[in-house]
């Protein structure tokens, strides 16, 4: 398979999160000439660089959205604090490592500003809940398509390994679009449980869907026996697995599925040096310092030989068989994690799975469907009127 063309960088790494702020269009939270524009400024990019430009490019996003709203226009106003908060989001991508990092405090609080700043001014109904969770709250947004109240069926979309809840807005347009409800939520290791509270993420992903499911299935405007579980990126782990013990889940999506991190872990004789490799790797180059260090972040894990250590517990395959509801498993052609449908697909014996191969001829070549959001709704959504019984 041919390598895919870089987009704006030539960097795989940096194209890849440039790709992810160009899919964010879709939901009115990026401008494609405002991007590459950025991506001109950025030039070779590094840490540094790319946080200055985003970060700048927001903070300029975010004085139009200021004064367009101080003017009454409603409309530049919602669309200029969207793209603020997708830019914010953007410029500290590269600086998780560290959580203390005052550019990475700065700028997450500067999202999750611009975001709630925009939500009055959508054209949805949208309500910020608190999920119970052990002591404290998770983060969650219930989205609607409008205010009456009617019963819908309702998408649970959990954050992945890096994204929040205020980005999710960018993967749910879909189902608002052909009339679901959407509910957008964090566990620990994301968002604000990680960058403010140091929740660490955690394998037994049902302790946080459970209470999820709790506060939704009780609201009046959700259909309670058309919950709609979709897990994408890390998520491609975290919903699978919850739902292996949430039976009050009507359809999973999985893209990718995720089901043996652990499988992708070094083992026996490479298995003991890669720790030692990987952090001489480390130190001799900071995109690899950042690409293990905010993984570790997650997990509240400083060692390389721990962080794969912990990856090997995140397998569901031992439990696969206990899901229940209809599934569907998306493999989109080139996606850097994807490989594992068909391991989830045979493991479910306890039900329906189908397992569907997305390609980048179609447009929907690499992570999560890359450029391609439109033709993922398309497959998907056509897949869920049909088991949940729409027209």
């Amino acid at each position: 398979m041919a390598k895919a063309p870089g987009i704006a960088f030539g960097n795989e790494t940096y194209d890849g999160q440039f790709q992810r702020t160009m899919s964010a269009s879709y939901a009115g939270m990026a401008d494609l000439g405002e991007a590459f524009a950025t991506a001109r400024q950025i030039g070779k990019p590094d840490p540094e660089s790319w946080y200055n430009a985003w970060f700048g490019r927001a903070e300029s996003v975010r004085g139009i959205a200021d004064g367009a709203a101080a003017a009454g226009d409603r409309e530049s106003a919602r669309s200029a604090y969207l793209r603020a908060a997708e830019y914010f989001r953007q410029s500290y991508f590269f600086l998780r490592r560290d959580l203390t990092d005052p550019s990475l405090q700065r700028a997450y609080a500067a999202q999750v500003a611009a975001f709630t700043a925009a939500i009055p001014l959508l054209d949805l109904h949208v309500q910020t809940l608190a999920v119970p969770y052990q002591g404290t709250t998770l983060k969650a947004y219930f989205f609607a398509p409008d205010g009456s109240g009617t019963p819908r069926p309702t998408v649970l979309a959990p954050c992945g390994y890096d994204s929040t809840a205020e980005e999710g807005l960018v993967y749910v347009t879909g189902a608002l679009e052909r009339g679901y409800n959407a509910v957008v939520f964090e566990g620990p290791g994301q968002g604000a449980a990680l960058y403010r509270d140091r929740l660490w993420m955690r394998p037994d992903f049902e302790v946080v869907l459970t209470p999820v499911v709790d506060l939704i299935a009780a609201r009046p405007d959700v259909r309670a026996d058309a919950l709609v579980l979709v897990g994408r990126s890390f998520a491609g782990y975290l919903a699978p697995r919850a739902a292996a013990f949430e039976h009050r889940i009507a359809a999973l999506v999985c893209d990718p599925a995720q089901p043996d991190m652990g499988a992708r872990v070094p083992s026996g004789l490479t298995g003991k040096v890669a720790p030692a490799v990987v952090a001489i790797q480390m130190r001799a180059s900071v995109d690899r310092r950042e690409f293990f260090g905010a993984r570790m972040a997650v997990h509240g894990l400083s060692r390389v030989s721990d962080y794969f250590a912990e990856l090997r517990r995140y397998t569901l395959l031992d439990v696969a068989d206990r899901i229940s509801c209809p599934t569907l498993a998306v493999e989109c052609e080139g996606d850097f994690v994807g490989g594992g449908g068909s391991a989830l697909v045979k493991a479910m014996t306890g039900t329906a799975a189908t397992l569907i191969n997305l390609t980048a001829e179609q447009g929907a070549g690499g992570h999560c469907g890359g450029l391609g959001q439109q033709v993922w709704n398309q497959v998907v959504y056509d897949w869920l009127a049909t088991v949940l019984g729409q027209e």
